[in-house]
């Protein structure tokens, strides 16, 4: 595992919701609670694309059908059996570090 700069921590803070590829791997950027949470890009439910879903407090909804994830444990709200990844988060000044 390795860790890379993902985004800048003002572009998350102000509403962004950011999508990056570490090599073959889509990561999710999403700001919840005043924390900033990294997540698979994909729902594990349809492969929807999570980065266009609305997050609610610590609830993540997935744009295609709905499907809801907390972003603090990852768990689905639909299916207890499905889970999204999450990586470790690191801040170093304005720039989000994410081993991936």
């Amino acid at each position: 595992m390795s860790e890379y700069r993902i985004a800048s921590l003002s572009a998350v803070e102000a509403g962004e919701t950011v999508l990056a590829e570490v090599g073959d791997t889509e990561v999710a950027l999403f700001m919840c609670r005043g924390k900033v949470v990294a997540t698979q890009g994909q729902c594990p439910h349809a492969e929807g694309p999570l980065h266009e879903g609305e997050v609610e407090g610590t609830v993540l909804t997935c744009p295609w059908h709905g499907w809801t994830f907390n972003l603090e444990t990852g768990q689905c709200g639909e299916d207890d059996t499905l889970q999204l990844t999450r990586f470790p988060v690191r801040i170093d000044g304005d720039d989000i570090l994410v081993t991936v």
